[in-house]
């Protein structure tokens, strides 16, 4: 979505300042090839749409993810970053299938997900820091 992806752009800005090297800032789709690629660090932002939906640019990956198996990924790291609001029932539920599918396909976690509430005061950021 648009919130993700401007989440997205500000961490890759501010990850190249601080030396890091960034391949892309894509959608989730363009990545479906990962079991064939060198090791990558891979970070997401996850939005959840409607009532519990992956978004449009990430349903090709959540089908090439349910059709990975264990160990497919074990040469990837990962982090997941959900945004979401809290008043929906299935909040921030397509960052926790991405974030279970991730690591069931073997990438190893780099840390917990993060979680983006719209309804927080100051919205995703609270989760951000």
């Amino acid at each position: 979505t648009g919130t993700a992806e401007a989440v997205a752009r500000r961490f890759a800005k501010y990850a190249k300042q601080r030396g890091c090297s960034i391949r892309a800032c894509t959608e989730m789709n363009d990545v479906c090839d990962l079991p064939s690629q060198a090791a990558v660090a891979i970070v997401a932002f996850v939005a959840t749409c409607g009532d519990g939906e992956i978004p449009g640019g990430a349903l090709q990956f959540k089908d090439a993810l349910n059709n990975f198996k264990a160990g497919d990924l074990s040469k990837h790291t990962f982090a997941v970053f959900a945004l979401g609001d809290r008043s929906y029932a299935k909040f921030c539920e397509a960052g926790k299938f991405f974030d279970k599918k991730l690591e069931a396909c073997g990438a190893k976690r780099v840390g917990e997900m993060g979680i983006g509430d719209a309804c927080d005061e100051d919205g995703w950021e609270t989760g951000y820091t």
